[in-house]
């Protein structure tokens, strides 16, 4: 194995993903590291972006995401316990499953790793969770940490 992606929203669920990736990860120094944010924006918020036009954001708002991706990002690589240079962080604006799969898609991963649930019970109790849509559409293996 040699590239491994994280999902992550920093929720304790996700954390302890990338605590178990870490592991992984220090067992095997060739394991290349990549943690993932998806920022899911409301359509509401871009009513044009749900028509495919770019996504342009508030300067205020842009700044309030930035600040928050950074955090999610930052906490989750604390996670890891991994050195910083060991891992490579990105994010997106977008409907984080479909996000998910399309990194893990284009980005060439022979494991993906998500948490068993994130910081929204109540849309996993309507819409089904991120990482069983996740689960059924990755090109990889998946391992969800409870």
């Amino acid at each position: 194995m040699s590239k491994a992606l994280l999902a992550t929203d920093a929720s304790e669920h996700s954390l302890r993903a990338a605590r178990t990736l870490g592991e992984m990860a220090r067992r095997d120094p060739e394991l290349q590291v990549t943690i993932m944010h998806v920022v899911p924006l409301p359509e509401v918020l871009n009513p044009a972006a749900a028509a495919g036009a770019p996504l342009t954001l508030p300067v205020q708002l842009d700044e309030y995401l930035h600040t928050r991706v950074q955090d999610v990002l930052d906490k989750t690589v604390q996670a890891t316990g991994l050195p910083a240079d060991r891992v490579r962080t990105i994010h997106v604006v977008g409907a984080q499953g479909e996000a998910i799969l399309t990194e893990a898609r284009q980005g060439g991963y022979d494991l993906l790793v998500m948490g068993r649930r994130g910081l929204s019970p109540l849309k996993e109790l309507f819409l089904g969770s991120v990482s069983q849509a996740v689960l059924h559409g990755t090109p990889c293996p998946m391992l969800i940490v409870p």
